[in-house]
């Protein structure tokens, strides 16, 4: 009897013990993160100083009577280091708050299969615009003190401006002299100060226009009924709807798909832009707005904003009808030269990766890319990517297919019913 009690009493105490090592569900961090609105991806640009080089901000100070024995002077700019490990503790606030983070490293080994192609729609930086660093040392403690004040500013790339700014204080203590937690904890401090302002919260939180799984649909553009163009013919039928993409980081070429103002290009043409200056061929400049954007495939779908009237798209032939050694046409506008025409043919078909492309010895050169690729016909077999450029090498350029292009942006062509179609699937227009 005595024995079953002491067994009874031992199983008690070991069901007690395991109870207390079994995690329990946080319900709060679960309700927490339901509250969290934001679908818009936040991205850490950069922190930077704004303290010149030289000025003295802070000291080593030794003994009870804090006598000053080494100055400590600002440098011309943040150790690469330091800047690195301060963006992945900020990525990690941002985070842990319940954003959307597009984080500078990889948290996993599988990031490259499902990284996303959209980039982040705001961009947060810092300014160091003012730093008391010192360090202490007695026979008690020895620790490191930081003060500094980071200016941030917002920045929404769908408006393509700063949307807020503010400076804030920021201050740690950390063991030991010299110790570079202190700074990292004090640029913390005041970013999670600036995460607690309720216009950030609101800035950050603001929806988006769920266009991923949108599908467009384009009309398919009547080709006359004759087969061949003159090149003189080509070029004065297509070069209206040829334009030129401006973003802060350069310019490219896009043509328009359709009289919606829908046009086409390559994805490194508009960048991480959201939104974008479209040049048109009668010399207005007009905003674009990227809808999508696939990085993969290298090709990016814009729309023209506001009241656009009197633009045409070009036709397309989005069968299988391109053929090694038929003549085709380039259009673009390399190295700002707008409107340029370059002629060649289809020198074979390759496989890069995970897309196919269309080989040509047409000439094209930076400033091409996103603009159409043209078989004699005027329409649009392909979209000029990219090149080989070497020296001793020529006549290696590549485009991408336009109807792989347009599947994987969910671009499909509406042919009308009851309509007689070229080989290409446009409807014929017939001449008298």
């Amino acid at each position: 009897m005595a024995k079953a009690s002491v067994w009874s009493l031992i199983s008690a105490i070991v069901l007690f013990f395991f109870s207390l090592q079994i995690p329990v569900r946080a319900e709060s961090l679960q309700s927490f993160e339901s509250e969290i609105e934001s679908s818009a991806k936040v991205e850490i640009a950069r922190i930077r100083s704004g303290v010149l080089p030289g000025v003295v901000i802070g000291g080593h100070y030794d003994g009870l009577l804090k006598m000053r024995q080494q100055r400590y002077v600002a440098t011309e700019r943040l150790e690469e280091q330091l800047e690195t490990s301060v963006r992945d503790l900020l990525e990690d606030e941002l985070s842990q708050a319940g954003f959307d983070v597009m984080r500078s490293h990889p948290q996993s080994l599988f990031a490259d299969l499902v990284a996303s192609s959209e980039p982040g729609r705001f961009l947060i930086g810092g300014t160091i615009t003012k730093v008391n660093l010192n360090s202490y040392s007695s026979f008690f403690k020895e620790y490191t003190h930081d003060d500094r004040r980071v200016r941030w500013e917002l920045f929404d790339r769908d408006l393509n401006k700063v949307v807020y700014r503010q400076e804030i204080a920021g201050s740690a203590e950390a063991e030991g002299i010299d110790n570079p937690a202190a700074t990292y904890e004090a640029i913390r401090a005041s970013f999670r100060s600036l995460l607690a302002e309720p216009r950030v919260v609101a800035i950050l939180n603001r929806p988006i226009e769920e266009t991923p799984s949108q599908a467009y649909k384009i009309a398919a553009i009547a080709a006359p009924s004759r087969s061949s163009l003159t090149l003189e013919q080509l070029v004065g039928q297509t070069i209206p709807s040829i334009v030129q993409i401006r973003t802060p980081n350069g310019r490219g070429s896009g043509f328009l798909l359709d009289s919606s103002g829908l046009i086409m290009t390559n994805q490194h043409v508009v960048g991480s832009a959201f939104s974008v200056k479209v040049k048109l061929y009668d010399g207005n400049i007009v905003n674009g707005r990227v809808l999508r954007r696939d990085s993969v495939a290298d090709a990016a779908l814009v729309k023209l904003e506001g009241d656009i009237s009197e633009v045409t798209g070009l036709p397309i032939c989005h069968t299988d009808r391109v053929r090694v050694g038929q003549s085709v046409v380039a259009i673009g506008n390399p190295l700002s030269f707008s409107n340029s025409v370059t002629q060649g043919i289809v020198s074979g078909f390759r496989r890069n990766a995970s897309r196919s492309l269309i080989q040509t010895d047409t000439a094209v050169n930076p400033g091409n890319s996103g603009g159409p690729l043209l078989n004699r016909d005027g329409k649009v077999i392909g979209i000029v990517t990219e090149k080989i450029a070497s020296e001793g090498i020529e006549g290696l350029g590549f485009a991408l297919p336009i109807g792989e292009v347009l599947q994987r942006l969910n671009v499909s062509i509406d042919s009308p019913a009851n309509s007689e179609l070229d080989t290409c699937g446009n409807p014929l227009l017939s001449y008298k």
